[in-house]
């Protein structure tokens, strides 16, 4: 089987014969992306709507948060999808795993932050509910990215493992860090939990509140962290 040289890639077409190569493979990334990037898309453009035509832009430091996510989070299906697969490409009895683990994931991520632009687009009093489930986003991310690098571990794929342990790494310390800073303003350690089981708000978090603004703060570090150490692996280049 022939790679790009440059990107590491599999390459369309057999050099030999013609025949396209993993073309299966490719039409089931292909239709991935589709199903993630309508949720992803759907959400970004009515939280994008609502500010600008209610001109309500006192929410536009969420919209600025969920920018970054969309970019982040947006190459899901490339990356993180297609290596989970690729990881099982030798090892036949691995491969139920990409269906009943990878692709759950995949569809969680963005429902999870089509849940967040929700947020964004109800207005300023839903604000926690947007960092409520931006911790959770990040939380299901460690969990998805733990899982593919455990098998890149065990199966001998060395490729990429150490940008899947920075992204586990800075999602993990977000995560940490919202969660006890929420603890520490609120002076409660249940009542985060409490809120996912209830359809309305208990804690409204307004620009006003010191809270706020530390969340956002976690939230801007952990995207510019995330941009800053593994740009180079969203753009497909070599390290």
């Amino acid at each position: 089987m022939e790679h790009c040289h440059a990107c590491g890639s599999h390459k369309k077409i057999c050099p030999v014969c013609g025949a396209p190569l993993h073309k299966k493979f490719d039409d089931f990334i292909v239709r991935s992306e589709i199903i993630y990037a309508i949720f992803m898309a759907w959400g970004f453009a009515s939280s994008a709507e609502a500010i600008i035509r209610q001109r309500n832009w006192i929410n536009l430091p969420l919209l600025v948060i969920s920018t970054f996510v969309l970019i982040r989070f947006f190459f899901a299906p490339t990356r993180n999808l297609s290596s989970a697969a690729l990881v099982t490409e030798k090892r036949p009895r691995w491969r139920w795993l990409v269906f009943m683990v990878d692709f759950p994931f995949l569809i969680f991520h963005s429902f999870a932050y089509y849940t967040m632009c929700l947020a964004v687009r109800e207005g300023a009093d839903n604000s926690f509910r947007f960092f409520q489930w931006f911790i959770i986003l990040l939380t299901v991310n460690v969990i998805w990215l733990s899982s593919i690098a455990f098998r890149m571990r065990i199966l001998g794929k060395k490729k990429h493992f150490k940008t899947y342990i920075k992204w586990c790494i800075n999602n993990a310390i977000t995560v940490i860090i919202a969660y006890f800073m929420f603890s520490i303003f609120t002076g409660s350690f249940s009542v985060f939990f409490s809120i996912f089981f209830t359809k309305d708000s208990l804690l409204i978090i307004s620009q006003g509140q010191g809270l706020y603004w530390v969340l956002f703060v976690v939230a801007l570090l952990n995207c510019s962290v995330d941009f800053m150490f593994t740009a180079s692996d969203y753009l497909g280049f070599e390290n």
